[in-house]
């Protein structure tokens, strides 16, 4: 391979090219893109979408773009291809669930796109590096998750072959490559525990064009490996989410792999991790059913050796138990939540948030949606896991299919039960048409603003994340002082270790890479809050 450099952009969230919510976060997906290239040997740097755009990256130094991106992302992805194309214009490679639409890869004017499971893919296209887009698709044909543009059109190879958990383990992500993201010592990193999802379940609604589910059985009652397909071709899980259809039954990365992994993050100064799946509780529940595929949202229960078996070794880690470090987990199914999970959870994530889905309040509209569990059983989930000590979030979702009334109503009970239950935040998104799933013929509903019944849901969680952030004025929380405050001069802007509404505190710029304790004195809206330092702990940034 001739010497080349390449270049990552992680356009993640930055919808038109700038994030304005979730700006602490750090995506697992380039650091997956850079474990390919360092394993091949191949001289790479990784950047944002912002340093892009603000003109603060040489592009013509580079042979190859690499961009990865979501859906909701396409006019930051569109923006950075323009700067490429002005002032480099070498090969350019488009991934992340962006591609799931495959005419973005033409759209956008890419030279090819990974969709699906990227690392075996990516590893095909860089050991053929520096060839043309033609003579790479040329050598490697065949070869699924490839979309290209050529002479006689868009070619699409189908969705990348699901890797198997052997080959999770041998496809590394990048650590060293957490250094070129601003912030990461204040920035919740995501390590991936978890591939794909176990609901291979299909929704009830009829869909756009006109298919519906027959009720034949077997996406719930058959053999795990015959649920992968459908006699009517509805793709799999939840209506509006693409997880299954694009990455695949739940596979577990081993456990020593992910404290590899987390171990040299955190000596680079890495002090928040979220351990990353579309189910946390799906972990290891694959190896109860191999050879099968874990395809069955409910059964097994959850894998209570292997998780504590993770969560045990990630607690060893010297930064993580003197708690110059800290674990978090994001998702997990409500029915998966026994009081035996609620426990283990406890044990080692005490104080930190969990995200439990709901998205609707009435028990037909769940089922019709093809979520795995009941209304019920979310809210018993969120009593169980506030008894053993973490801080439960609740999704939902407005404008989705099927919305009514009565469904409307269902979710405004559904909320308040949740924060009487012992929830701590509403996390409120509206319904998208996403590419390769179940309800991507739909139209896109209005804003909520513009919808009187989806306004009624935005409005109630609204005032319950108002009321809980008036509940947290006195507690003390650590924090991470991460930068100043862009208007508000003497204000510095803080994340709390163990996630929570962003905090500004009075102090100078000597704060700035410190964890503090601070004092809750304030609120600002339902987002945010005011503090006061009243301890200042040591500095974070590379230990190493």
């Amino acid at each position: 391979m001739s010497a080349i450099k390449a270049l990552i952009v992680d356009c993640l969230a930055r919808g038109g090219g700038k994030r304005y919510a979730t700006v602490d976060v750090v995506g697992a997906g380039p650091r997956a893109v850079a474990g390919v290239l360092e394993a091949e040997g191949v001289s790479y740097d990784l950047t944002t979408a912002e340093a892009v755009l603000a003109g603060e990256v040489d592009i013509a130094g580079y042979d190859v773009l690499l961009v990865s991106a979501m859906s909701s992302d396409e006019r930051a992805v569109e923006r950075v291809k323009r700067v490429w194309d002005r002032e480099a214009g070498g090969l350019s490679i488009l991934g992340g669930p962006i591609t799931a639409d495959t005419s973005a890869v033409e759209r956008l004017g890419f030279d090819i796109g990974v969709v699906g499971e990227g690392e075996k893919v990516l590893t095909e296209i860089v050991r053929r590096l520096p060839a043309s887009a033609e003579d790479i698709l040329d050598d490697i044909e065949g070869l699924r998750g490839l979309v290209a543009r050529g002479p006689g059109g868009t070619l699409f190879t189908g969705v990348a072959d699901h890797l198997t958990r052997e080959e999770l383990a041998r496809f590394k992500p990048s650590t060293r490559a957490i250094r070129s993201y601003p912030m990461y010592w204040a920035s919740r990193v995501y390590v991936e525990v978890v591939r794909g999802c176990s609901n291979y379940r299909r929704p009830r609604i009829r869909l756009a064009d006109g298919r519906s589910c027959t009720d034949c059985g077997r996406c719930e009652k058959g053999r795990l490996a015959d649920r992968i397909s459908c006699p009517q071709g509805i793709p799999p899980g939840c209506g509006y989410c693409s997880v299954p259809a694009l990455y695949g039954p739940a596979r577990s990365r081993d456990a020593m792999t992910v404290i590899e992994e987390v171990e040299e993050l955190v000596r680079l100064g890495v002090t928040r991790v979220v351990l990353s799946a579309p189910d946390f509780l799906d972990y290891g529940r694959d190896l109860l059913v191999h050879p099968q595929p874990l395809t069955d949202p409910r059964n097994p229960p959850p894998n209570l050796e292997e998780l504590s078996r993770l969560l045990e070794g990630l607690s060893g880690i010297p930064e993580i138990s003197r708690g110059e470090a800290v674990l978090m987990i994001e998702n997990v199914k409500p029915n998966l939540v026994s009081e035996d999970v609620a426990r283990l959870l406890g044990r080692y994530l005490k104080g930190t948030t969990v995200h439990l889905g709901v998205e609707t309040g009435d028990e037909e509209h769940s089922r019709m949606l093809g979520r795995p569990n009941t209304v019920e059983e979310a809210i018993r989930a969120v009593r169980l896991l506030r008894r053993y000590g973490l801080r439960p979030y609740v999704y939902f979702i407005h404008g989705l299919p099927g919305q009514s009334r009565r469904t409307v109503e269902g979710t405004l009970r559904a909320m308040d039960e949740a924060f009487k239950a012992g929830a701590e935040k509403v996390t409120i998104y509206r319904f998208r048409p996403l590419p390769m799933t179940a309800f991507e013929g739909f139209s896109e509903p209005p804003p909520a603003v513009k919808d009187r019944l989806s306004a009624l849901i935005y409005e109630r969680a609204r005032k319950l994340n108002l009321e809980a952030k008036l509940r947290l004025r006195g507690s003390r929380v650590r924090a991470v002082v991460a930068t100043k405050h862009p208007v508000e001069r003497g204000k510095l802007i803080a994340y709390p270790l163990r996630h929570g509404p962003v905090m500004l505190v009075p102090g100078s710029r000597r704060l700035i890479g410190r964890i503090v304790e601070a004092v809750v004195e304030g609120v600002l809206g339902d987002r945010a809050v005011t503090a006061r330092v009243v301890r200042v702990y040591g500095r974070v940034g590379k230990r190493r």
